[in-house]
């Protein structure tokens, strides 16, 4: 078993105390490809703050991987290498692009030092309208200019946090796949935040992948999230997008500590959800829902 995890906060959490990777954020029994992401909201800061803060999160990725010896994600030919050697594996990823422009030199140094996928917003910036905001104003210019430029470069976009208008302008422009990487689905959970059936059939059409996300408002429209919330979410996607649409964004260290019933920071998060997909899915559902999903996305993609 290979698990790719599409989306943490961790990089957010490191401290001299607590390191990129912890008992909880990774599997102790399984290889694993985790995707990091720089965490910048756009909050009040200016535009300089939030990119001083990203390059301060590169600096911090730079050195975890180094100390704890990750196998550093760039291209598909580090993806085989991963398979064949196992262990744990990052990739770079940044959730709250603003700050960042189209001509940026910061986004030239991201991309050369492994950021390889982008999602623009976490909250309204100036690249585009968040699922938060109840004005939906979609994309900018600037963030219709940022779509055209992560093509060119070979950046994948993250529409998880975009409004529906922001999502449905990044589908028209892009000639790309694009990843929903912590995304659950509206018509199961009615948060904003999560996807509508034809925003998730037009990713998947595209040849996307969903990822799940255990924050447990994103799961259920009820305070406390269940075993069969993570299934009523499962069963959805199999049954209306198929079995190759859902892979996994836990969201891990981005829940503030908030996670379904019987999950928890005492011991590995993905070793917990396998234990509870095997109970119910077959073996090629849950190698599939795990990892191999977004590791054949990553191969076509990278």
């Amino acid at each position: 078993m290979f698990i790719v995890d599409m989306h943490c906060d961790s990089l957010g959490a490191v401290t001299a105390e607590q390191g990129l990777v912890s008992n909880y954020n990774m599997s102790a029994e399984h290889p694993q490809l985790q995707f990091f992401a720089e965490f910048v909201p756009a909050g009040a800061e200016a535009p300089e703050a939030r990119r001083r803060k990203l390059m301060h999160y590169l600096d911090v990725y730079i050195s975890e991987v180094n100390r704890l010896g990750l196998n550093v994600i760039h291209s598909c030919q580090d993806i085989n290498r991963a398979l064949q050697i196992g262990g744990r594996s990052a990739l770079l990823s940044v959730e709250g692009g603003g700050g960042l422009f189209a001509d940026s030199e910061e986004l030239n140094t991201l991309y050369r030092m492994g950021l390889r996928v982008l999602g623009m917003v976490w909250d309204t910036n100036e690249l585009g309208t968040s699922a938060w905001d109840r004005e939906d104003n979609g994309l900018t210019s600037a963030g219709e200019d940022m779509v055209q430029r992560c093509s060119e470069m070979g950046i994948i976009l993250d529409v998880s946090h975009l409004s529906d208008k922001s999502l449905e302008r990044t589908l028209e422009i892009s000639a790309y796949p694009v990843l929903a990487t912590h995304s659950n689905f509206r018509e199961v959970c009615a948060s904003p935040r999560n996807l509508t059936l034809p925003q998730a059939k037009k990713i998947v059409a595209r040849g996307g992948v969903i990822g799940l996300n255990l924050y447990p408002s994103f799961l259920a429209d009820s305070p406390v999230a269940t075993a069969e919330d993570i299934y009523a979410q499962v069963d959805y996607a199999l049954a209306k997008l198929g079995p190759s649409a859902l892979s996994l964004g836990c969201d891990v260290d981005g829940t503030d500590g908030q996670y379904p019933d019987g999950f928890n920071e005492s011991g590995s998060i993905h070793d917990r959800l396998l234990e509870l997909l095997w109970r119910r899915y077959p073996e090629s559902t849950v190698e599939a829902v795990m990892g191999g999903n977004a590791l054949a996305f990553l191969k076509q993609n990278l």
